[in-house]
């Protein structure tokens, strides 16, 4: 092709675009080089920065949580070795919008690490505080597709939208439309109605008034609702930088660190570590006491495998000892098994 012919096909602006276009890759990939680095780099010194043995503990106790969390999650299901497909298939549609959720907050959980280790303190806490939110929305979504719950929703009829948007009442309206004194077989299908016919469809952030609607559900209770509002408006200092020594310069500078370098404080890596521990037992918690409202029913119960879910109850156990929302995990557990 000659360069006439060229000119005719691209102009010069268009040949200008993709010319940035490259530039940009080239940007992404060299900043993602040197993200990667940073990280090794971070790693390589974890040794020398973590000294004491406590510090091994908490690691190992974080990798155990992650261990237990999934494990736990996924084997509480009604197997379907024992109970056949369609009836294990009942049970994942029942919970379909908590387990969307609650996926949601595992990705979070694990990208968070990342961010930690590699020196983003603040940002790894805003990222363990939107977990936060995915597995509350979670839960409370759920439990909107059983009636009772529905008719008992005083807390969520407080929540208006923003800008005069659609919130939880007129949602409340359409289910009790649509759904009457039926429970939906698949809790997944709230999002479909919310798409077709509440398309603006915004609540406003009420992070408490959420906890408040699962106390007067009976998922959680008085003190339950004070730990994990307290834990919320930690992370928000972080989240929110309300004072310099929240953000990621000002950690540093109170660490008598060098805060134009990424280098690991391991005091911050210490106090997001139990964060990540005990959030992973709290959204554990949450979603088995879910689960056990349909799980105290025979056909189901007599599904569960404990000789594989054992395992995973010996991890919680153990994180049980040291962390208060693990404790909450086993009492489920117990409670199901009696």
């Amino acid at each position: 092709m000659s360069e006439d012919n060229i000119r005719n096909v691209f102009s010069v602006e268009a040949l200008r675009k993709v010319a940035r276009i490259v530039d940009f890759v080239v940007y992404l990939i060299r900043t993602v080089n040197e993200h990667v680095a940073r990280l090794c780099d971070n790693l390589k010194s974890l040794p020398n920065a973590f000294t004491t043995l406590g510090v091994a503990e908490i690691v190992d106790d974080a990798m155990d949580s992650m261990r237990a969390a999934a494990g736990l999650i996924v084997n509480i299901m009604p197997s379907s070795k024992i109970c056949g497909e369609e009836k294990s298939q009942e049970f994942w549609d029942l919970h379909t919008a908590l387990i969307v959720y609650h996926y949601d907050a595992s990705m979070l959980l694990k990208h968070s690490l990342l961010s930690a280790f590699t020196g983003y303190y603040s940002v790894a806490s805003t990222e363990l505080r939107n977990a936060m939110e995915s597995v509350v929305r979670g839960v409370i979504f759920d439990l909107l597709a059983i009636p009772e719950c529905r008719r008992n929703a005083k807390e969520l009829q407080k929540i208006k939208g923003f800008g005069g948007k659609p919130s939880f009442p007129e949602l409340l309206d359409l289910l009790e439309k649509k759904l009457g004194d039926k429970r939906s077989k698949v809790s997944v299908e709230i999002f479909d109605m919310i798409d077709k016919e509440l398309r603006g469809f915004n609540p406003e952030a009420a992070f408490i008034k959420l906890l408040l609607q699962l106390k007067e559900w009976n998922v959680i209770d008085d003190k339950l609702v004070g730990d994990i509002n307290s834990f919320y408006e930690e992370l928000s200092k972080l989240a929110h930088r309300i004072h310099p020594k929240f953000s990621e310069v000002g950690i540093r500078v109170k660490a008598r660190k060098d805060w134009l370098d990424l280098e690991p404080v391991p005091e911050e890596l210490f106090i997001y570590l139990n964060h990540f521990l005990e959030l992973n037992g709290l959204f554990t918690y949450l979603a088995l006491k879910v689960f056990s409202l349909d799980l105290i029913h025979k056909d189901f119960r007599g599904s569960i495998d404990w000789s594989e879910l054992d395992k995973y109850v010996q991890l919680a156990s153990k994180l049980a000892k040291a962390y208060p929302f693990w404790e909450k995990v086993i009492n489920v557990l117990e409670e199901l098994k009696t």
